[in-house]
């Protein structure tokens, strides 16, 4: 922090006022970008004896297997081995969190007490967000203190899988969340300005056709990655994991 000091007594005097030295440390953060990727065949008897087209219908469901696998990185990933990308549960610190484990009845409560452990992360409403899976979900809508869109108005539709707000945070839900088990989150809080995504490369579709086998490969990929910015303040993300039942 800066330093308060005292004027000088004499105008133009050697008295030290500018505070003490300090010195500023650049950070240098590493953010690898991984590949993802999925192949499907089709023979060609398979399009030549089809009614419908089927190349369009195969290529958004390649899209769909590539967007699933990233949103479950991103939020489970172990980050070693085959699965390199580190997820917001394996980054969440509760140190300052009460009631970090929950079995069933999540509630408005326990979602509060997950931004309360975010600390100075956390005190921005605007800046928090939370993600829940579908059990979480589906014991929000029990809590009659929980605000659902219709209650919080139409705007916030245009944030893709958003149900609700808590205290002026969006509530997201996902179906990439692992079912449910001992020590696995259902509920994430999370400030995303300290996380930084990038993308090395972004999701191309490559066409190749097999003469030989008479068949067409196609190849959805990319290169992506995540990680935490800074840990001066805590991780800027809390879990709410279930217990042994």
């Amino acid at each position: 922090n800066a330093e308060f000091g005292a004027v000088p007594a004499t105008l133009g005097s050697a008295g030290a006022s500018a505070g003490g030295n300090a010195t500023h440390a650049l950070k240098e953060i590493t953010l690898n970008a991984y590949k993802l990727a999925t192949n499907e065949y089709t023979a060609y008897e398979e399009e030549e004896d089809s009614l419908l087209a089927l190349m369009p219908i195969i290529r958004d469901g390649m899209i769909r297997r590539v967007a699933r696998a990233v949103d479950k990185a991103f939020l489970l990933g172990a980050g070693s081995g085959a699965d390199p990308v580190k997820g917001l549960a394996n980054w969440a610190s509760n140190t300052t969190a009460t009631g970090n484990t929950v079995a069933a009845g999540m509630n408005v409560a326990k979602l509060r007490t997950l931004r309360q452990g975010l600390g100075a992360w956390g005190l921005d409403p605007a800046e928090v967000i939370y993600i829940i899976n579908t059990d979480t979900y589906y014991q929000l809508l029990e809590d009659t203190t929980f605000q659902t869109m219709n209650q919080v108005g139409t705007q916030a539709t245009l944030l893709t899988g958003q149900i609700g707000q808590i205290g002026g945070s969006p509530v997201l839900v996902s179906a990439e969340f692992a079912s449910p088990g001992t020590g696995v989150a259902g509920a994430i809080c999370l400030n995303p300005g300290n996380f930084l995504v990038g993308n090395q490369r972004g999701l191309r579709i490559d066409t190749q056709e097999l003469v030989e086998t008479q068949r067409r490969v196609m190849v959805a990929s990319l290169r992506t990655g995540m990680t935490r910015v800074t840990s001066n303040l805590g991780n800027a993300v809390t879990a709410h994991k279930y217990t042994a039942t």
